[in-house]
């Protein structure tokens, strides 16, 4: 109300002067406007160095159980490959609760808000091993559900993997999360061996291990970088 009180007051006052009728000359036009701020595209893989996410993982099934033990997955490093930068992911890959492999994928978004695997480090610091050409291993967009997304494993051959749909996380330290599930392993639910759920701008909140197993290994988020 404030602001239209004062229009009025100040086309009363323009069509005194002559302002209103054209004949009086032109009040000058607002001056540079600023631009607005640009819209932060979010990835469902973020990744920038030092990024580190810990998980709670849990022994058997149902998940979560009674114990747990830690793992963690981060974003050791940066480097160029074929042009492209990428950045050296770091995942931790348990077994069991007390024996686990590391794997450096070369991962990096592109502008569409994929995620693609450009290759692999055998270890930190050592020389990049990369792809052929790269691969999505998640797109912004991945269905319909059973969408195969194969890639080349580290020491040859392919790994399998397809998209399942969107479902919940177990609960986790921050609530339940909507996540993109993925299986590799197989393209049948029944035969995978390890499960991701990505969500939006956060990464992977929940991973399964020895999947459909009595032995498998449910680790859900418990720290994470921020959106």
């Amino acid at each position: 109300m404030k602001w239209t009180i004062g229009l009025l007051g100040l086309v009363t006052l323009l069509t005194a002067c002559g302002g209103g009728g054209g004949g009086g000359g032109s009040m000058p036009g607002p001056g540079p406007q600023p631009s607005p701020s640009p819209t932060v595209m979010q990835f469902y893989q973020p990744l920038a160095v030092g990024d580190t996410w810990t998980y709670k993982c849990y022994l058997g099934t149902p998940a979560p159980g009674a114990s747990n033990f830690p793992k963690t997955n981060q974003v050791i490093g940066s480097v160029t490959v074929n042009g492209t930068l990428t950045y050296e992911y770091q995942e931790q890959l348990p077994s069991s609760p007390t024996q686990s492999t590391n794997e450096i994928q070369l991962l990096a978004n592109d502008a569409a808000g994929d995620t693609l695997l450009f290759g692999y480090m055998a270890s930190a610091g050592s020389s990049p091993q990369p792809l052929a050409s790269p691969v999505v291993l998640q797109a912004p967009s991945p269905g319909p559900a059973g969408k195969i997304y194969d890639y080349p494993a580290e020491n040859g051959g392919t790994v399998s993997r397809f998209y399942w749909g969107t479902g919940p996380t177990n609960p986790t330290t921050f609530g339940v999360y909507q996540v993109n599930e993925f299986f590799e392993g197989s393209h049948m639910i029944a035969t995978s061996t390890d499960g991701y759920g990505y969500a939006l701008g956060q990464g992977v909140m929940e991973e399964d291990h020895n999947f459909d197993t009595p032995n498998r290994i449910d680790c859900v988020i418990s720290g994470t970088p921020p959106p």
